[in-house]
């Protein structure tokens, strides 16, 4: 996933993509605890019908033109920051099963050379408390299709932000066509991982469109906007039921292959609009701020987060009379055991709170224990830098 610390054409910190970070983190998160609790227009637009999308477009705002000057170095940077934290913080989530198997937890599959190594690329949910790494995979995919696909047309000179949107829009239909052949088939391997960076690609690709040809015209005015965005989507919401479909599974597709893109689209421009309504309200708030750094860690680590509610409610019930229909069982062997007291779904939001602030909690720790090694990391480059320049002289 793409950080969010970044300055638009300007020099200036783009707040209003900072903000939609965030609450795109949310909704995923959220779309994981029982909506959290909470209801953020999920009536109209239900999370499923464009959450992933919605972070991908984000990652594709922010690509640049020029990482195609020196391609390899940009394919380098998004494995450093994408794909190899995920693969060791997938041996670590390994090896924290294990661990957790000696108190009787089933959660997770077998720790082996496969899962450890294999399985994040073609499936990334093994060991199930890091089941939001899926997405980092294909989106690292759609990174170095997209790169290496632009230089190949800037070479023939047919780099047009349009047609790349039209071949990538027939590249994702495709994809759905195929994962809605294979509606019965249990999609896993290299096939899984080709179908859902295919889906990733428009989404990516419209991120890029709006940032270099649509952003400077999105001056319609509000009530208009929003007038179209819903009478689009209650046309959708008519004539088609169950608009939610699941990306990591490519499955779900039950309208077709082309609603999916019409309420990612639907979903993407009215929380795209939100946000820019609110922006000059939250301003630069450190809270938003806090959220959107932090989206890589916390689509990693949510599901720990929830776990570590879930453990104190586990603990009061041990140590008090309270949630005393607590089940200790189903804390061990399932993920999606949400304990709420009095069957209240309102107490999801401390899930959306554990899985948020968990991961943020996670990464700050890490950067503190790095920093040490960091540090050294760098006197010894500047040794090096300044010992190569002493023997060129």
């Amino acid at each position: 996933m793409e950080r969010t610390l970044r300055e638009n054409s300007s020099g200036e910190m783009n707040l209003q993509f900072k903000l939609l970070s965030a609450i795109g983190i949310i909704i995923i998160v959220a779309g994981h605890c029982y909506q959290g609790g909470i209801s953020l227009a999920y009536e109209w637009f239900p999370p499923y019908s464009f959450n992933i999308a919605l972070l991908v477009f984000i990652s594709g705002y922010f690509y640049k033109p020029t990482h195609e000057e020196h391609f390899l170095k940009y394919i380098w940077k998004r494995a450093k920051r994408l794909v190899i934290p995920a693969y060791l913080w997938n041996i670590v989530y390994g090896l924290f099963v294990l661990l957790m198997s000696n108190f009787g937890y089933t959660i997770g599959g077998k720790v082996n050379l496969y899962n450890l190594f294999l399985m994040p690329f073609v499936d990334g949910e093994a060991f199930v408390y890091n089941l939001g790494s899926w997405f980092v995979y294909p989106l690292f995919c759609v990174c170095v299709f997209n790169v290496l696909f632009r230089r190949l047309l800037k070479l023939v000179k047919l780099d047009n932000e349009y047609l790349i949107m039209i071949i990538y829009l027939v590249i994702g239909l495709v994809g759905v066509q195929i994962s809605i052949a294979l509606t019965l088939t249990y999609k896993k391997g290299l096939l899984l991982l080709l179908l859902r960076t295919m889906f990733f690609l428009p989404c990516f690709q419209l991120g890029r469109l709006y940032k270099a040809k649509l952003e400077q015209h999105d001056n319609l005015n509000s009530i208009a906007y929003f007038a179209i965005i819903f009478g689009v989507q209650l046309i959708i919401l008519t004539f088609f039921k169950d608009i939610d479909y699941s990306p990591s599974k490519c499955n779900g597709f039950d309208n077709g292959f082309i609603v999916p893109y019409l309420t990612a689209l639907t979903g993407i421009t009215f929380w795209l609009r939100i946000s820019k309504l609110l922006t000059p309200i939250i301003k630069n708030w450190k809270f938003i701020r806090l959220i959107a750094d932090n989206t890589y860690s916390i689509m990693i680590h949510h599901m720990l987060g929830f776990m570590c509610v879930k453990w104190l409610f586990y603990l009061v019930s041990v140590l008090t009379p309270l949630f005393a229909d607590f089940k200790i069982y189903s804390l061990k062997t399932s993920i999606w055991y949400f304990y709420m007291p009095n069957g209240l779904k309102q107490y999801c939001i401390l899930y959306l709170a554990g899985g948020i602030f968990v991961p943020i909690l996670i990464k700050k720790l890490c950067d503190l224990a790095s920093k040490p090694v960091k540090r050294k990391f760098n006197v010894l480059k500047r040794k090096n830098n300044t010992d190569i320049q002493k023997a060129i002289e």
